[in-house]
Formats: structure tokens, C-alpha cells, sequence
């Protein structure tokens, strides 16, 4: 809690230290929601990073995990006349409305941490961030190793709609056929990035399917080591595995302490910071490297987790 309302009190003397700089490069943030985690601590790094910049402005703006609130956010910070936009999506489709607004008026846009739909993609001019198709085909890489190439696996998914959900899917689901593994996906379902959903879901899914699961993918690292606590409680750990992504703290204490068999990092602080570069090198005419512009995600398990520290 201390940590969100450090947040908003970065945010009010952000949006206050607008009015004494009228040459710096103004660069709007629509973020999805800042109680989610991770992207409290990406938003927050911004808010550092910028105050350190004499020559930039920072305007975020919380959906607080409403779409139309994103799509309305878009159309305030255009209006704002800000010279780029970072976003990143709440709902990849929903979200194109809002993207035209701002690609219309000239605003560059930059997405950062997931990415919209192939109508998004065309009004932006880049994305910086985690590859989350690459993400799920790691994780798949993790579970064929913890289950040896076959068995049966749930999956507890992010928000449904979010280019993030559907890209971790089909990574693991390609990633699971790349390696000809004979892991068989039982069920999806999701959790909204919400550890108490997670729980939940993970009691559906042990009420269902019972001792048929050998494995669970989560998402999320945070929704990963809340159902590794539900299968504890059941009994069934060691012999089920976990894998999650995004080496998070909770993610990482719970493959410390036996519970996640494995995750990948993603950094925020990398995240926000590479994103911020890029937003500046936008609002000043340069191009980026690449259309898409991937933060490192290595492997973490049981045999190299003390070399992470979680950010978030």
C-alpha cells in the first residue's frame, strides 16, 4: 500500500511540475492499471527517470483497468498536445479508438510492456518491451523440462483481451508443439493478474481435474506462487510443477523455497527505462532500432535464482 500512494504522490508533483517547464518535451503515459505490480514499479521508474531530465515532462494517466478510461486517457494527453505517447494496452483491440485519436493529430506512439492488435500496430511507430509470444515458449521450454516431455498441465491466464494473455498462450502452446512434447493443456482459465482470483481458479482446476495435473503454467509469477500455496496445501507439491514468468519477488521466493519450479525474468526498471529512451528519441525525430525493441528474459530455476533480485 505504501508503495501505490508513493505512486500517486509522484504523480501529483509530476502533473504540478508541468506548468514551469514550457520547452521540455512533454511525454504522456496511458497505463492500464497501477495496482498491478509490475507496472506500478514500471510507471514509478519513469517518474524517476524523468525527474532527473530537465528537458522532459511526464504526464501518466491511470485506465485503473477501464478500457473506455484508456481509450479517454489517449484523447486527454492528445489534447494535452504532448509530443509522444508511451502506452500500454489494457484491452489490444478496444484500445484502437484512442491510438487513432493520437496518430491522427501526428503524436507518435510508442507501446511499451504489451502491444495492441494488428490495427494498433499500424498507428504506432514501435513497441520496447518483453517478447510475451517468446515468454510462453520459454515457459513451454520449462515445463517440458520439469515434466520430462509429457503429462497434463492447467494454465491460469492474465486478463482476457490483453495482447499479453494471448500471446503467452500461444507461445507456450507452439512452444509445447516445437519440442513434439507430449504435454497435453488440459484448461485455461484467467485470474486478471489477481493472486486471490489465481487461488481460487487453482481450487477449480484441483476440484476438476484432481490428480490428472502434473503442472501448472501461470502467467504472472505472483498468481504462479499463490496456486503453488493452494497445491501445498493439497498436498500434491513436489510432484506438480510450476512454471511463471517474470521473475517477480514472490516468483522468486517460492523457486527458493521448492514451491515454482521455474520462471524467466522480466525487468521493469529495464522496461521503463529502455521504453523512456526510446519515447524521447520519437519526440525528436529519430527513428527506432527496430519495430520491435525486446528486453533480456533469461531462465531462472532452482539453480540460479540467488543471481535475481525481484523488482516487483
Amino acid at each position: 500500500m505504501f508503495q501505490i500512494k508513493k505512486l500517486f504522490s509522484f504523480i501529483f508533483i509530476s502533473l504540478i511540475l508541468l506548468s514551469f517547464n514550457a520547452n521540455a518535451i512533454k511525454v504522456g503515459l496511458s497505463q492500464p492499471n497501477l495496482g498491478w505490480p509490475y507496472i506500478a514499479v514500471v510507471t514509478n521508474t519513469l517518474i524517476a527517470e524523468a525527474d532527473k531530465m530537465d528537458d522532459v515532462e511526464l504526464i501518466v494517466m491511470d485506465a485503473g483497468g477501464d478500457i473506455a478510461k484508456q481509450v479517454a486517457d489517449l484523447e486527454s494527453l492528445t489534447a494535452k498536445g504532448v509530443d509522444v505517447i508511451m502506452f500500454c494496452s489494457l484491452d489490444g483491440n478496444a484500445i484502437v479508438p484512442g491510438l487513432m485519436v493520437a496518430h491522427d493529430a501526428g503524436i507518435p506512439l510508442l507501446a511499451i510492456s504489451n502491444e495492441p492488435n494488428e490495427q494498433g500496430k499500424k498507428l504506432y511507430a514501435g513497441f520496447s518491451g518483453p517478447d510475451d509470444y517468446v515468454q510462453g515458449v520459454i515457459a513451454a521450454e520449462i515445463m517440458h523440462e520439469a515434466l520430462g516431455g509429457k503429462g497434463n498441465v492447467v494454465v491460469i491466464e492474465g486478463s482476457l483481451g490483453q495482447s499479453t494473455t494471448d500471446l503467452r498462450n500461444n507461445g507456450f502452446k507452439d512452444g509445447l508443439s516445437k519440442l513434439n512434447s507430449d504435454i497435453i493443456i488440459l484448461a485455461n482459465q484467467t485470474a486478471n493478474w489477481d493472486p486471490v482470483q489465481a487461488k481460487a481458479v487453482t481450487e477449480d482446476f484441483i476440484t476438476t481435474f484432481g490428480d490428472k495435473i502434473d503442472g501448472l503454467f501461470s502467467q504472472d509469477d505472483n498468481t504462479a506462487a499463490s496456486a503453488a500455496e493452494v497445491f501445498k496445501d493439497a498436498g500434491m507439491l513436489p510432484r506438480v510443477k510450476i512454471v511463471g514468468t517474470g521473475g517477480s519477488t514472490n516468483g522468486l521466493a517460492a523457486i527458493k523455497d521448492g514451491l515454482v519450479y521455474g520462471t524467466m525474468n522480466q525487468s521493469p526498471s529495464t522496461d521503463a527505462k529502455q521504453g523512456l529512451s526510446f519515447a524521447i528519441d520519437l519526440a525528436n525525430g529519430k527513428s527506432l532500432p527496430e519495430v520491435r525493441n525486446i528486453i533480456p528474459m533469461p531462465i531462472i530455476t532452482a539453480e540460479n535464482v540467488s543471481q535475481f533480485k525481484g523488482e516487483w
